[in-house]
């Protein structure tokens, strides 16, 4: 097997590591391997400082690696990050761009480096580095690989730094975690803030609790003190006092506020750690409601959709990769706007076995694409390791009844194909039902209990149909049956039906092109009014 091709299918269980170092050292230890090289690492970039910093690393040294900070520009690794292209270095002794620091350090011997960047659309990330070619020395082939795994890890990398800024900077982190909830399913400051004070009340007794919200110009008193003045000024640090502490409410390296605590003592240090948690998500509450009411204002907010959109689509499957055993597969997602409520995915659990999953989240746009994110996260990495999906069904009826709001809910079909066996079973929870067409006959995959997130706990089955050489199945949302053309006709079950029948005979991909050619002449624009999803499974 070529080796990209290779380390794609290794490295794809990386994206569901939330665990930033946990993901770096696996991908260091995969690197060493697939290089043949002595030691691998990655080096993150601070934006702040124009540094870069171990945060995972290989070899017997690795503790001591990790305290090592580079200038941006200096050793060859900053050289990568402030050029932005790729090196490679076979005698490290005799280029000036080469520092020994590390080698002073580790007591290490670095005879050749391959380094290349790692950036995410366009927001540099880090280096990641290969050193000592274990034969021979690296080349462009060795570097191309090497382009091609920082490229596969930008998305898990980016998600885990994210998730490691947001959770590990505090011990109290289900109290954190209950913020959150509310944070993500409320526009309401109010609420947010009563649920601020709550969780503070509970650890500490404050004579006074004020958030100040820049944009509003406004400070909310939620425990007021009318004997001492109101703090007005800018705050972009950490203050803390004998009887007072200040934090920074910052979101993407700006301030929108800041959180003030007054209190008889000083603040204890394990309280400070969970206070600054608390501020970070004060920070997300406010952008959140900020962006809410722009978007009440204006319809779209360009560059945040922007930043959705690429978020959204790295969870769906790359459709020009799709290569499985005995089927020829296509899918298709056109959203109706910059992000949607469908998710689909392929998830081979083995040689002959493989799940399939169509989801349709009830409303649409941004409303749609929160609990879309939080089921996309979740369905990959749970059907890996629960090998089920009936158990994973029941954890996501779960999650979803918990995480998102009660009107809220998820209509799924979740299948598996079994070449070897030569069945389907499924789960259909209140979705379109998929058709299998067999020669003249359609069969419908209706059975099923209610749509996800509404009844959690519901009991549910599974249902099984066998498959033959040349059956076609397909699965779609309503966007495609509840198209209109002009005359508010819909495209509707029957034309559907009819456009598989007449190019059955055809690969899955002219399929999905005479199919997506046909809606958009029915309705005569390239725009639908609801997200159009569908996946086509043809059996060889």
């Amino acid at each position: 097997m070529d080796k990209e091709l290779q380390f794609k299918k290794e490295f794809i269980d990386l994206y569901s590591e939330l665990d930033l170092n946990s993901l770096l050292d696996k991908m260091a230890d995969k690197i060493c391997d697939y290089l043949s090289c002595e030691a691998a690492s990655m080096f993150l970039y601070d934006s702040r400082k124009e540094e870069l910093y171990f945060e995972s690393a290989t070899g017997e040294q690795q503790e001591e690696l990790k305290k090592i900070v580079l200038k941006k520009g200096e050793g060859l690794v900053g050289w990568v990050a402030e050029n932005n292209e790729g090196v490679i270095v076979d005698d490290c002794s005799t280029d000036p761009r080469f520092t020994a620091v590390t080698d002073k350090k580790t007591n290490f011997i670095t005879n050749s480096i391959l380094a290349v960047p790692v950036q995410m659309n366009r927001n540099f990330l880090g280096v990641l580095e290969a050193v000592n070619k274990k034969e021979g020395v690296f080349d462009q082939r060795d570097q191309s690989l090497l382009e091609s795994i920082a490229s596969f890890i930008s998305i898990p990398l980016q998600n885990a730094m994210l998730f490691k800024k947001v959770l590990t900077e505090t011990k109290e982190k289900e109290r954190l975690i209950e913020l959150g909830k509310i944070v993500s399913c409320s526009f309401d400051l109010d609420e947010v803030f009563i649920t601020l004070k709550d969780i503070i009340t509970e650890i500490i007794d404050p004579s006074e609790i004020n958030v100040m919200v820049k944009s509003q110009d406004r400070t909310y008193h939620l425990i007021p003190n009318k004997k001492t003045p109101y703090r007005e000024a800018e705050v972009d640090q950490t203050t803390i006092d004998e009887k007072q502490a200040v934090f920074p409410l910052r979101v993407k390296d700006e301030t929108l506020g800041y959180l003030e605590i007054k209190t008889n003592n000083k603040l204890p240090d394990e309280i400070v750690n969970l206070i600054r948690g608390i501020a970070i998500f004060a920070g997300i509450s406010i952008e959140k409601f900020e962006m809410h009411i722009q978007v009440l204002e204006r319809e779209r907010i360009e560059k945040e959709l922007q930043i959705a959109k690429n978020i959204q689509r790295s969870f769906l499957p790359d459709e020009k990769k799709i290569a499985l055993k005995g089927m020829d597969v296509a899918c298709l997602n056109i959203p109706s706007s910059e992000v949607g409520g469908d998710y689909y995915d392929i998830v081979p659990l083995s040689e002959n076995t493989t799940i399939f999953t169509i989801n349709d989240i009830s409303g649409h746009g941004i409303p749609a694409s929160l609990p879309m994110s939080i089921f996309s996260a979740n369905f990959k990495y749970r059907v890996k390791k629960d090998k089920d999906m009936l158990t994973t069904i029941n954890h996501l009826d779960n999650l979803l009844a918990e995480t998102t709001d009660a009107s809220q809910f998820v209509t799924s079909f979740t299948c598996s194909v079994n070449l070897e066996a030569k069945e389907l079973k499924y789960f259909n929870c209140g979705h379109n039902p998929p058709f299998l067409f067999r020669e003249d006959q359609i069969i419908e995959l209706k059975e099923g209990e209610a749509p996800l997130g509404l009844f959690p706990g519901l009991p549910r089955t599974i249902a099984n149909v066998n498959i033959e050489k040349n059956d076609l199945v397909i699965l779609y949302t309503d966007g495609i049956i509840e198209a209109e053309n002009p005359k508010k006709e819909q495209f509707y079950y029957d034309r559907l039906q009819n456009c598989i029948k007449s190019n059955r005979h055809l690969p899955a991909e002219s399929i999905k092109e005479n199919l997506i050619r046909e809606l958009k002449e029915f309705v005569n624009t390239d725009h639908f009014d609801d997200d159009v999803t569908f996946l086509i499974i043809k059996i060889e």
